[in-house]
């Protein structure tokens, strides 16, 4: 009896570097005079701002989907127009990638993780001698003036600085269910990250807000491959984002999916 099973992990990690202010909302606990109006998200532990893997995750979902023409397909459009992409066809990278619900099921789990990304240790450095008057952020001030009476309405958006670095991961999970090629896919996941480097992460994105750009960690010009055995043998290392060079990390321009693919597919087992 031959049943369904995981063939694989394939590790997507690296660093996420803020080329222009970042600004994702976090819950604001009391309004201050002189405060800023929209703070963001930061990690309770250590008072860091980080950015959530569901904005990452969510933001390449909406715009492959835009990128597909899948936007308004999905039998749920028609109750609600303009919501999540769900047709749960095997041969749809969406459904495929990032799962669907329950009543669409047949796919199997959701094949991409796509964890918290945490400030790097340079970074961690950095903004603790930042001259701003923010907690290892900065704020913009913005006008809104009325049209008529040209009154401005001022308000204050708290912002992770540029040349802020995050360690980020990946999982891209590989299955062996039928007429679902899960390496096949792995090129829209791809495609996903550079549509987010040509978009925005975060609110705010049309005034210049949230720029970003990925750079990869490979090993020997490839992504690290996991079998199920590797995880019972103890053979898992992964890396330590903090201790690797970020002059040695890749950008998504210098890698050729169409080879990467065709190496992973080399790497699994039948």
């Amino acid at each position: 009896m031959s049943g369904y099973r995981l063939r694989a992990n394939v590790l997507i990690c690296g660093k996420i570097e803020v080329l222009t202010g970042l600004h994702i909302g976090g819950g604001r606990g009391k309004t201050e005079i002189g405060g800023v109006d929209q703070p963001v998200i930061r990690d309770p532990a250590s008072g860091f701002p980080y950015l959530p893997g569901s904005s990452i995750r969510g933001k390449m979902r909406m715009l492959l989907e835009y990128a597909l023409c899948l936007v308004g397909l999905s039998p749920r459009d028609k109750r609600e127009p303009g919501s999540v992409h769900e047709c749960g066809k095997p041969d749809c990278p969406v459904c495929q990638i990032f799962g669907t619900a329950a009543e669409e099921g047949g796919l199997g789990p959701s094949r991409l993780i796509v964890r918290d990304a945490f400030p790097d240790a340079q970074t961690q450095e950095f903004w603790k001698e930042l001259d701003t008057e923010l907690l290892y952020t900065e704020y913009k001030g913005e006008n809104y003036l009325d049209r008529l009476t040209s009154r401005a309405n001022p308000r204050f958006f708290e912002r992770v600085v540029p040349n802020s670095w995050f360690n980020f991961e990946m999982v891209y999970s590989v299955f062996n269910f039928p007429e679902v090629d899960d390496l096949g896919m792995l090129p829209y996941v791809f495609q996903g990250m550079r549509l987010l480097e040509h978009s925005a992460l975060g609110g705010h994105g049309s005034r210049g807000y949230g720029k970003v750009r990925f750079h990869l960690y490979m090993e020997n010009a490839s992504l690290p491959l996991y079998k199920p055995e590797d995880y019972g043998r103890g053979k898992i290392r992964l890396p330590d984002l903090d201790k690797v060079d970020r002059k040695t990390l890749r950008t998504l321009d210098g890698v050729d999916v169409d080879e990467l693919v065709a190496d992973l597919r080399k790497k699994l087992p039948a």
